[in-house]
């Protein structure tokens, strides 16, 4: 997690973000149909899309308060995962009001040049770089306790599950970066959804799995 000023700098950027959505959400006729310029012309979006990136924000600010939360042991530890954390909490708050920038600034008729497949796809290959770079150093860092006690593992056990969430994390990176590559743009968002329901849904899944296997610890 990133320092208390650095925290502050996110939770008002995020309310920035609302305030603009709510304040280009007030200037439509309907919110149901927000228009937006293109090169092929103009299509009709719907305005909550305009609130996609400040609760992508706030969902992973929310997830670092519950992390910190769940989370004791040695300082030294959980520093070192406060600081392995400062990676997505950065990268999330540059990324998403780039979006919400590129979204008003569109539905306002500005920035037609540039598309917004080439964008969506960046964002999508940015995001993937980080994950992947965030799984990576996964099974480095130091074991900690839970206080939830069906969270807590053993020394080996921990380790597996460090060295699993790693691999799937990684993997889950690369496959945004074959998806923002090949994919059509319309097909990103649910199967890139799908995928990441089902990252969650495996490591959650060898979690309790390693519960129930009896340590190789004497």
């Amino acid at each position: 997690m990133i320092d208390r000023k650095g925290l502050w700098i996110l939770i008002l950027l995020c309310l920035v973000m609302t305030a603009a959505a709510v304040w280009r959400l007030s200037l439509l006729p309907d919110w149901h149909h927000m228009p937006m310029m293109t090169p092929k012309g103009l299509v009709v979006k719907s305005g909550l899309l305009l609130f996609a990136p400040p609760l992508s924000l706030l969902f992973t600010l929310a997830v670092t308060f519950a992390t910190k939360w769940l989370i004791t042991g040695p300082d030294e530890a959980i520093q070192a995962r406060q600081r392995h954390s400062r990676l997505i909490l950065l990268g999330t708050g540059m990324l998403m009001p780039l979006a919400q920038i590129f979204v008003i600034s569109r539905s306002l008729g500005h920035g037609v040049g540039l598309s917004p497949e080439f964008f969506a796809r960046a964002m999508l290959m940015a995001s993937a770089i980080m994950l992947t770079t965030y799984g990576n150093s996964i099974p480095k860092l130091p074991r900690v306790s839970k206080r939830i006690a069906a969270f807590n593992l053993d020394p080996w056990q921990a380790a597996r599950s460090r060295r699993l969430a790693g691999r799937l994390t990684v993997a889950l990176g690369l496959f945004q970066i074959i998806a923002a590559v090949a994919l059509p743009v319309r097909a990103l968002t649910p199967i890139v959804m799908v995928f990441c329901l089902a990252y969650l849904g495996a490591i959650f899944w060898h979690l309790f799995w390693l519960k129930r296997e009896p340590s190789q610890l004497p």
